[in-house]
């Protein structure tokens, strides 16, 4: 389970993949100019959150996305590779997609990583990420830049409805219920 303490989470920036629809997993496949662009036009909405350090997948789009909005706040930028997209097993650079439904539902889909392994690991990164002792030290948000697939799998990990599909480089807050409940994802950005 999750520490009870809210977060921040951007999706990387758009890569080519992204655009013709192709899965990427633990394909390290780089920002196009479009996903730079995006990343780019967040970064100044950023400062208003006063995060007081970045943790972010370690594959290229991820760690380029959060480089570029670290250049106006001077963060510590930790990389965790609990933060890496699930393992698609076959399906990388593919755009067949029947599978997905049923691996979002937690159904086993050959040579996939499995979503319960998965939500398991990214559990393991945002908990170090959060580290609780620090975090009751300061008010500052962390941010996490990583993958669409963490979404899933923490709407997975929380007992949330599989429903959201994040947009490359949308802004997500992650709440702790407030006593009975659950926790909450709501959008604060969305690229045009």
């Amino acid at each position: 389970m999750l520490p009870a303490i809210p977060f921040h989470f951007v999706r990387h920036g758009e890569t080519d993949w992204n655009r013709e629809g192709r899965f990427q997993g633990r394909s390290d496949i780089p920002l196009n100019s479009r996903g730079e662009a995006q990343a780019t036009a967040l970064a100044p909405r950023l400062g208003a959150y006063r995060f007081r350090r970045i943790v972010a997948s370690p594959l290229a789009r991820a760690r380029r996305t959060a480089e570029i909005l670290n250049a106006g706040l001077g963060l510590p930028i930790r990389f965790d590779d609990a933060l890496m997209e699930f393992d698609v097993g076959p399906y990388a650079g593919l755009t067949e997609n029947a599978w997905l439904g049923a691996w979002r539902r937690g159904q086993a889909v050959s040579g996939v990583e499995s979503l319960d392994a998965f939500a398991k690991r990214v559990a393991q990164g945002i908990a170090r990420a959060l580290q609780p002792a620090e975090a009751m030290r300061g008010q500052e948000p962390v941010l996490i830049v990583a993958h669409g697939g963490l979404v899933w799998a923490l709407e997975h990990l929380l007992g949330l409805p599989s429903a959201l599909d994040i947009r490359n480089t949308a802004l997500a807050h992650f709440r702790p219920p407030m006593g009975a409940g659950n926790w909450r994802i709501d959008i604060l950005f969305e690229p045009a």
